[in-house]
């Protein structure tokens, strides 16, 4: 059987896992305070649920990591309760991490739950944009900031979650499989799933998303140049893509050339995009005079940060700055905060560790994955986000076979 309809997906079905899937996918946050997710809650329920698989076992590489950290750092001197809040919370997204990898490790149905998910994802993305002319549901579906420089008062589709960045970070495993699958022609009505991925993306308008997905697809395309141009149904995609987004592209400038796309690229390009400096350079330069503050190496410690910066961002940005005000948009420069170089160290030595002991290069979706969330810590999220964990996990676990490419190559010669 050929993988094009081997893999091909099944119809709808319930399973024991799809509730929560939607409940990490769309309702994670809802109706609770900023920066508690009911997967935080549960985490009690998933150490529950977890005594019976060996994968438990990895609890234990969290306080071999973390505890010599937290000595260092109680040296250094911190504030004891904000070490530990932060501690706890650490704790719990390592607790789903192990979870979300023995969920893998025992669905089957993982292509199944996918399909939902973009489905019900559609119907929510419907229910939005009903929603935005309904002033009292807006702000539950849409975020209106100031994005960019000639982009104010900018609505962005976020659905139930807190944050249009965050709802495009969960979208991005969906939407790199479903494109693939187009890629290699294994899904039937592949114009209709283009719509229902491609839309909420564009209306959540997250640039690192909206960047990142092609850029790790072209990435992947390039690694597998040889091998997929070998391939004439292959050579015809390629080339029929990047022809037709091409001519979309001067299409769009020569009949709209100020959207908001252009627009932002534009100022990221002359400096004048507020939300990607204050994600990259401003972030590692706050970050580090953080860090210095205790110590360059080991940095300055959980919770710590938000103490800290009060005076640096307040300073910095010219404003009045709260604890709460204080956050490091970025993973990797808050790495280097809380962590510092040791931190730094540990978490790219670990990626690549993993990257060649998985052995990621061997299948097309795990290895546009790990592109894509390598580059995206380096341009945005924060150390306990679940969605850019979950990716992590995906491109380390082996869980859709048919983008393998010995079998692709077996299956088209």
């Amino acid at each position: 059987m050929s993988v094009s309809k081997q893999y091909i997906d099944h119809p709808l079905s319930i399973n024991r896992y799809m509730p929560i899937a939607v409940l990490y996918f769309f309702f994670n946050s809802f109706m609770l305070p900023q920066g508690l997710l009911y997967t935080t809650i549960l985490t009690p329920l998933f150490l529950i649920w977890l005594l019976k698989y060996p994968s438990l076992n990895y609890l234990y590489y969290f306080f071999i990591v973390t505890i010599p950290f937290a000595l260092i750092h109680f040296v250094q001197g911190v504030h004891a309760a904000y070490y530990a809040r932060s501690y706890v919370l650490l704790f719990t997204w390592f607790v789903f991490g192990i979870a979300f990898y023995q969920f893998l490790k025992n669905c089957h149905t993982l292509r199944s739950i996918f399909r939902v998910l973009v489905l019900i994802n559609f119907v929510f993305v419907i229910i939005g944009c009903i929603a935005f002319f309904v002033p009292p549901l807006r702000e539950h579906f849409w975020l209106t900031t100031f994005v960019s420089a000639g982009l104010t008062d900018f609505p962005r589709l976020m659905l139930l979650t807190y944050e249009p960045s965050y709802y495009c970070t969960l979208l991005a495993p969906l939407a790199i499989y479903y494109y693939l699958k187009m890629i290699m022609r294994q899904l039937p009505n592949a114009q209709v799933y283009a719509i229902l991925i491609t839309v909420p993306l564009i209306l959540s308008f997250s640039l690192s998303v909206l960047l990142g997905i092609p850029i790790a697809l072209l990435i992947l395309m390039l690694f597998n140049l040889g091998r997929l141009l070998r391939n004439i149904k292959y050579q015809y995609i390629i080339f029929g893509s990047a022809i037709l987004i091409a001519a979309g592209l001067i299409v769009l400038y020569f009949v709209y050339p100020d959207n908001p796309l252009f627009v932002r690229i534009a100022n990221i390009f002359s400096g004048h995009d507020s939300s990607f400096r204050g994600r990259t350079v401003e972030a590692y330069f706050l970050a580090s005079k953080v860090a210095e503050q205790k110590s360059l190496v080991f940095g300055a410690g959980l919770g710590q940060p938000k103490l800290l910066g009060v005076e640096l961002w307040s300073e910095f940005y010219n404003n009045t700055f709260t604890v709460d005000d204080v956050t490091i948009p970025c993973v990797m420069a808050e790495t280097f905060a809380v962590f510092g170089f040791a931190g730094v160290f540990i978490r790219l030595a670990l990626q690549f560790y993993l990257f060649f002991k998985t052995k990621v290069y061997n299948n097309y979706y795990r290895f546009a994955l790990f592109v894509f969330v390598f580059i995206f810590q380096f341009t945005g999220s924060f150390i306990t986000n679940i969605a850019e964990l979950a990716i992590w996990i995906l491109a380390f676990t082996n869980t859709f076979e048919e983008f393998d490419r010995k079998k692709l190559k077996s299956a088209h010669g």
